[in-house]
């Protein structure tokens, strides 16, 4: 039974890094749309005053490592 588990965790850590994957290329795609009028850097401005805000992630340790991935993020512009 506890195997059992463990495929169920497997597959919903699965699907929600497939979700991660597919938004994260979804606003580098937008991003580097010439359609787009709004610059990165204010998107990315953004995105990390929310993540350090009270909507952001709960504990410090993951506001520090959603900032760190968005700071990756950015250097791909």
């Amino acid at each position: 039974m506890a195997r059992r588990g463990a495929g169920l965790m497997e597959q919903r850590m699965s699907q929600q890094q497939a979700q991660l994957d597919a938004l994260e290329h979804l606003l580098i795609g937008l991003l580097k749309s010439s359609a787009v009028s709004i610059p990165h850097a204010v998107v990315f401005e953004k995105a990390a005053a929310s993540l350090m805000s009270e909507n952001g992630p709960p504990g410090t340790s993951e506001k520090t490592a959603a900032r760190k991935y968005l700071e990756h993020l950015e250097k791909q512009f």
